[in-house]
């Protein structure tokens, strides 16, 4: 992948990009997508990365942000375009609007908004409606793709708090030390423990579609049964 920026969180942004509460939905990666849009656009690009917690920006074939701690590592897909030209960086939706602070806050009040919830999908127009009232943006294409598109979670965790209580409960197979988890929803949700711990850039090589794959090894608990 080509790597556009490295930026550091902040302390004041840790808990926006590293939620206390885990993932659960499309809302809540959404959130996270815009917010970081608006700090890859106010943020010092020249600046150095000395913290261990920072998002990686790569553009390529596969266009993805990173977002990297200490003892947890998370990726969502990048949808959208983005041009720096050493001066100012432009994220743009299909190079047709500008996604800027306002339609950034736009796009987060609606998301957000209790009637995304709604059980009647008629009360998801109003909000929609109301942001569109100047006629300068047109949000519903952009709101549409982003509620349909594939955002390709994948988490890494070194948790050892939850090792240790598994780990009690002699079930440490069912929560590894370090461990992948793939999608985020209850139903769809799972794990795959690691024998060791997984490097920054090791978690980068394997979403990489320009590298070799990774290989996981064949693990079967049935025995083979005995020629005869």
């Amino acid at each position: 992948m080509k790597t556009l920026f490295q930026i550091e969180i902040n302390l004041a942004s840790k808990k926006v990009f590293f939620p206390e509460e885990r993932i659960k939905n499309k809302y809540k990666i959404l959130e996270i997508l815009l917010e970081a849009c608006r700090y890859i656009i106010y943020s010092e690009k020249e600046k150095k990365v000395r913290g261990s917690c920072k998002m990686i920006l790569n553009t390529d074939k596969m266009k993805r942000i990173f977002f990297i701690s200490e003892y947890k590592m998370y990726s969502i897909v990048f949808p959208f375009n983005i041009h720096y030209d050493g001066r100012e960086t432009i994220i743009s939706y299909k190079n047709i609007i500008d996604i800027d602070s306002r339609v950034i806050t736009t796009l987060l009040s609606i998301i957000k908004s209790p009637v995304a919830y709604s059980e009647n999908c008629l009360d998801f127009i109003d909000p929609v409606l109301e942001s569109e009232e100047d006629g300068k943006i047109n949000y519903w294409p952009i709101l549409r793709d982003l509620i349909f598109i594939e955002e390709g979670y994948l988490r890494y965790d070194r948790d050892l708090k939850g090792y240790q209580e598994a780990l009690e409960n002699e079930q440490q197979h069912r929560h590894p030390l370090n461990h992948i988890d793939i999608f985020y929803t209850n139903q769809a949700t799972f794990k795959l423990g690691l024998e060791q711990e997984c490097l920054e850039v090791d978690f980068i090589d394997t979403l990489d579609s320009n590298t070799n794959c990774k290989y996981l090894k064949s693990v079967s608990s049935a025995k083979k049964s005995p020629k005869k």
